[in-house]
């Protein structure tokens, strides 16, 4: 076997496209490691565990999703929500049932660890959300409160969005109507 050392990103991509068409279950370091042409000793110098590859896969796969999407701080608070739905249905549709089986089926114990990557990740997400709702001036001046923080209300529209995402929902028209009779 070839032992030159591959790069991470080749690493990756070969664990996207196996987590992708056979999902955790089916995806194996030999496997990667083959198909990289190295040693399965450099798989693990890059990602001590599987469960620290899968967390990778799924963060790389996010970012890809994430990283052409445009919007600013003047748009309109329910158009971009909308627009970041049907962006990420979009570019999900290079990795089918990914939703599901990246909420379903991350390996039990890289959970927590799982969730606290992605709201890492997610939290730039978030604050370009929050200033979107700052900037929209159509929202209810006591729309909010300390009880109803714009960082709850931004929490639960993230959350609902992934699982009409995971559900395969065509649209999030509901949950935009909430917002809508929420803030306006």
């Amino acid at each position: 076997m070839n032992r030159v050392v591959t790069s991470r990103e080749a690493i990756l991509s070969v664990g996207t496209e196996i987590l992708v068409n056979l999902g955790p279950e089916g995806l194996h370091i030999r496997d990667i490691a083959k198909k990289c042409g190295v040693s399965v000793g450099s798989i693990y110098n890059y990602f001590p565990t599987k469960g620290d590859l899968i967390l990778a896969i799924i963060e790389s796969i996010w970012k890809e999703m994430i990283e052409d999407l445009t919007l600013s701080a003047n748009h309109n608070f329910v158009e971009s929500v909308d627009a970041l739905f049907h962006h990420i249905q979009q570019e999900s549709e290079k990795y089918p049932g990914f939703f599901h089986r990246h909420s379903a089926n991350i390996l039990a114990e890289d959970k927590a660890r799982g969730r606290d990557r992605m709201d890492q990740y997610f939290f730039q997400i978030k604050e370009l959300f929050l200033s979107i709702m700052d900037s929209d001036s159509r929202i209810r001046e006591d729309a909010f409160s300390d009880t109803f923080t714009k960082e709850e209300l931004w929490d639960f529209i993230m959350s609902n969005l992934l699982v009409l995402l995971s559900k395969g929902s065509p649209s999030c028209h509901l949950l935009l109507k909430v917002i809508e009779r929420t803030l306006y």
